[in-house]
């Protein structure tokens, strides 16, 4: 996107932060903690002339691996080394907010140093909400045959007429936050009436959000999106497919690695390929108009294979992420670091007791060595993160050869 050095900066949760709107917005405690440990991500999918802005540079031993295995990276850098550091830098957030901006302008103001910022555009709240999603998922039903109309979601302003579509409507349906993601937002709500507890739930996302969207219970199969770079030159490129795992409540697990022939074989189990590529070709067409006029960055898109009457369909527009994400994280692995026939998963781990999380990991080291060869992660257990005793989040990577 620039031909300057990036410097990338991770912080996560950025729909809540776009919701609050203020450059003073104070994530959540779990956010906060989630960002400290996995600060260090963007090193697996920067370009290794870029930079990533931490709070203290990576431990000795985490580097001496990577340094005798030859595996190169981004480099570490902290506020007291930009303060000396003359070179100027185009900064690349995890997910653009007007918190994030203002946290770059600090660290740029307090340094001296020479960095790039972006500007806020207002249009990407629109962007970043379900209600977008929702436009783009009505853009494909009506351009391409066979994507069900039954999948679009409906929005509500208000619990009387939300409750009224529940008692009417004889299948389960699914509630979601406008702004929220990665499976958090979600309530499946009960055929037969709502309780005082989901009440309570909706009245919250209402009052805080101003809408709950409400769609179809679907019979999941298989999770997975499509990547796309919107470029400054308003370009919009594919640059390929994410498959990720989520949990029973639809929360985000993790997702596989390995090459891109590999996921799309897994997908077109299910779904041809050429609906697949109809929904590519359709959604650079719509994020060419809609969205790089506003923004430059990664754009994922996370979409479902259902089963339905003894068929196979496809959702393409489960929802839009603006900004950087685990798949994108997961798509550079797998292109830039791991052996051709590896294959495995990344994960994200957490834990809320201190110290569960370090005995994690020494057990996976112990039980999965890893094994690196020519310079590529070949075999076994790496954090992705240095993990101490204080870590609450991890993120790693399992693998194995073909």
């Amino acid at each position: 996107m620039s031909d300057l050095r990036q410097l990338y900066y991770f912080n996560p949760g950025h729909e809540n932060a776009i919701l609050n709107s203020s450059p003073y917005y104070m994530a959540p405690a779990n956010v906060v903690t989630m960002q400290n440990d996995l600060q260090y991500l963007p090193v697996w999918y920067a370009n290794p002339q870029d930079v990533i802005l931490v709070d203290k540079h990576l431990s000795d031993d985490f580097l001496h691996f990577l340094a005798i295995n030859e595996v190169s990276m981004a480099q570490c850098i902290t506020k007291k080394d930009l303060s000396t550091d003359k070179r100027t830098y185009q900064t690349h957030l995890w997910g653009i907010s007007p918190q994030g901006i203002h946290k770059l302008e600090e660290v740029k103001r307090d340094t001296g140093s020479n960095l790039i910022v972006p500007e806020w555009n207002p249009r990407l709240t629109e962007l970043s909400s379900r209600k977008t999603a929702q436009q783009c998922l009505s853009y494909l039903i009506t351009t391409i045959s066979g994507i069900s109309s039954d999948i679009k979601p409906q929005f509500f302003y208000d619990l009387e007429s939300l409750e009224e579509e529940v008692r009417q409507t004889p299948y389960q349906l699914l509630a979601k936050a406008p702004f929220s993601s990665s499976g958090r937002g979600l309530l499946w709500l009960p055929v037969e009436g709502l309780t005082r507890t989901e009440r309570q739930i909706l009245h919250g996302i209402l009052k805080k959000q101003g809408s709950v969207s409400i769609e179809k219970a679907l019979n999941k199969q298989l999770d997975f999106a499509m990547e796309f770079i919107s470029g400054k030159s308003g370009s919009v490129e594919f640059t390929g497919y994410s498959l990720f795992e989520t949990n029973n409540k639809g929360a985000y697990l993790g997702n596989y690695l390995g090459c891109q022939q590999h996921l799309a074989d897994k997908i077109t189990n299910f779904i041809h390929l050429d609906l697949l590529n109809k929904i590519q070709n359709e959604l650079i067409e719509y994020f060419t108009q809609h969205f790089s006029p506003h923004y430059q960055g990664c754009i994922g898109v996370d979409m479902m294979v259902y089963e339905e009457n003894g068929q196979y369909l496809l959702h393409p527009c489960v929802e839009i992420n603006v900004r950087d994400n685990m798949g994108l994280i997961a798509l550079h692995l797998s292109q830039n670091y791991l052996d051709k026939n590896t294959t495995g998963s990344f994960y994200i781990d957490f834990s809320p007791r201190t110290g569960e999380i370090f005995r994690k990991h020494q057990q996976m080291v112990e039980d999965y060595p890893p094994i690196i060869s020519d310079k590529k992660f070949k075999k076994g257990y790496f954090s992705l993160c240095p993990v101490t005793a204080d870590t609450k989040y991890r993120a790693y990577i399992l693998l194995d050869t073909i």
